[in-house]
């Protein structure tokens, strides 16, 4: 209960009319007791009159009754007035507070709107904090491990170049400098470049001063490699220098300038530095200036023999002799194929004919494949400025012409026989073969009565028929079972590099016709031309079937020699389709048929 009578008058302490209920009350209290204390009094005293005192008695309550509800009127009437004035106060201060409520709802929201965007700034600049950690340990990384080098130095306001110090390198700057981090971080410029070429350290001042980037190439003496220097300021006080290994780069242009005046493969002089020298070399101080022409003999047989490999190596054998045997004053030049040109400045004819037998005598030391280097020489040369250096040119071919054709025969002449021997070392079999058919030719010669000189020839010619097979590999002519078709188109080409061969020799000129057709058939179905019947000369015919019996009658690796009776069936069979009848006959009656030069 006491604590129900304490709630009800805290809350009666709260209650805003509280004074003006209690003045009422004490009000309509004192009013009330003086009514009914002195109402009698006041009565009796006004009015003396009994039955007036009872009637004014009678209508004393209602007149109290009026009083006080006039009185309470009035009261309540205040009341209610400051009550209406307060509600109005509390409805403006309902408005203001809505208004404010409203004013404050929109910062609310102006500040929610706010905060969001401050957390999605916020989420981003931590989104772009992680994108520039990571930004920076790629950059990091990337500085480290770029195959660029990378030093950075730095220094103070008023110090000068030789004064920055070295605060950062990457790996790969160590790498190509030679310069280890450890040594050199924290050292000045001029501790570490002390032999910086001065126009280079030009260049880096002049970028310090003015920020301007620049750029130059230097040799690193202590790791040899050429390098490209990239400078540029970063900062005000700061020269970072990337370097760059250019060593391959170097290289290419150097072996690009050395083939742009340079034989790719002899490594002599070429053809365009020659007609440079042909100018630059006609001085008076080079008088007598000796203009040596030089030719290599029988080249083309050789590249027909062994292929242009083979060639390329006897050419470069000659510019080895021709280096070995020339002065350093003299300039050789490769013109083209198996030309040379030599110019000796100061030199008269005996130290020329001196120079010339001795590259003679070195290259008969040397050879390819056996065959032996051989040389023909022409020179001639101007001792006044009255003369022309294109006529002493011709002058000196002239005469190395001359030479070749007293020389050229008598060397193609050993380079067949040379030919001959080396393809009969790679293959023992081929020997005895084109032994076998020369002889078997020589008979028929004899039995169609031809002349001595025309015997001699077919002999020959039947010893020289496979020489084609010399630029045929030494695999497929000793293979020791049957050729596929890729092989088999090999050892076709043969006649054909035998033609070649031969029709360089002037005296064997003819004979290389009748090797190139000794494969065509009567019937045109044979190689290499497709001839037919009297279009394949006698003597390829001979050879054919000399060749075709002996193979039959040879042993060979897949298969044992055939009998002689076998070898003369097949011929026959041959007889008006691959090989000419007659010549069959003739060889079956007059060349085997009175006598096997194998054994039965």
């Amino acid at each position: 209960m006491l604590k129900y009578l304490k709630d009800k008058f805290v809350a009666y302490r709260k209650y805003p009319f509280k004074k003006e209920s209690l003045k009422i009350c004490i009000i309509y209290l004192c009013i009330g007791l003086f009514w009914i204390i002195y109402s009698d009094t006041i009565v009796k005293y006004l009015f003396k009159d009994e039955h007036t005192f009872m009637l004014i008695n009678t209508y004393k309550g209602m007149g109290y009754v009026l009083c006080t509800d006039l009185i309470l009127y009035c009261l309540l009437t205040a009341l209610l007035k400051k009550v209406e004035l307060m509600k109005r106060k509390l409805n403006e201060s309902n408005d203001k507070l809505a208004a404010f409520n409203e004013e404050l709802q929109s910062y609310i929201e102006e500040l929610t709107a706010s905060e969001e965007e401050l957390r999605t700034q916020y989420e981003q600049i931590v989104e772009y904090d992680e994108k520039l950690r990571i930004s920076e340990e790629k950059y990091k990384s990337l500085i480290t491990e770029m195959q660029l080098g990378l030093a950075l130095y730095a220094g103070n306001p008023g110090d000068d170049l030789y004064h920055y110090k070295v605060v950062d390198t990457n790996y790969s700057h160590e790498v190509l400098t030679g310069f280890k981090q450890k040594d050199i971080l924290g050292k000045y410029f001029y501790e570490i470049h002390q032999q910086m070429e001065p126009e280079n350290m030009e260049k880096l001042i002049h970028t310090v001063t003015t920020g301007e980037p620049t750029r130059y190439e230097r040799l690193q003496e202590k790791t040899s490699y050429y390098y490209e220097i990239i400078a540029y300021r970063p900062m005000e006080h700061q020269l970072a220098i990337i370097v760059n290994d250019i060593t391959k780069r170097k290289m290419a242009e150097n072996r690009l300038n050395f083939l742009s005046y340079h034989d790719q493969l002899t490594g002599l002089y070429n053809r365009r530095f020659y007609e440079e020298q042909f100018v630059a070399l006609d001085k008076e101080e080079n008088y007598p200036l000796m203009i040596t022409m030089l030719d290599i003999n029988g080249l083309k047989l050789v590249n027909d023999s062994f292929g242009h490999s083979v060639g390329d190596r006897y050419i470069q054998m000659v510019a080895e002799v021709l280096t070995e045997c020339t002065r350093p004053k003299d300039v050789v030049c490769r013109q083209a194929g198996d030309e040379f040109i030599i110019f000796s400045p100061n030199t008269d004819d005996d130290q020329m004919r001196e120079m010339t037998d001795k590259m003679n005598e070195a290259a008969q030391q040397q050879d390819v494949n056996s065959i032996p280097l051989s040389l023909s020489f022409g020179y001639c040369a101007k001792k006044d400025a009255g003369e022309s250096l294109l006529e002493i040119m011709k002058k000196a071919e002239a005469y190395m012409y001359k030479k070749k054709l007293f020389e050229s025969s008598s060397v193609k002449g050993r380079t067949v026989y040379t030919i001959m021997t080396t393809l009969h070392e790679k293959n023992p079999r081929e020997e005895q073969h084109s032994r076998r058919v020369s002889q078997l030719c020589e008979r028929m010669g004899i039995a169609m009565g031809l002349s001595e000189d025309e015997i001699k020839e077919l002999k020959t010619v039947g010893l020289l028929h496979d020489i084609g097979k010399i630029a045929i590999e030494e695999g497929i002519l000793n293979k020791p079972g049957k050729l596929d078709e890729d092989e088999w188109e090999e050892i076709k080409k043969h006649p054909e590099i035998g033609y070649r061969i031969l029709s360089t020799v002037s005296e064997l000129s003819e004979m290389s016709e009748y090797v190139l057709a000794h494969h065509e058939r009567w019937d045109g179905s044979g190689y290499p031309r497709g001839l037919t019947g009297e279009d394949i000369p006698l003597q390829s015919r001979i050879i054919a079937i000399a060749d075709a019996y002996d193979a039959m009658r040879s042993e060979r690796s897949y298969r044992k020699a055939l009998s002689k009776e076998y070898a003369i069936s097949e011929l026959e069979k041959g007889a008006g389709t691959q090989f000419n009848e007659a010549c069959v006959r003739i060889f079956i009656d007059k060349v085997v048929g009175e006598g096997d030069i194998y054994a039965s």
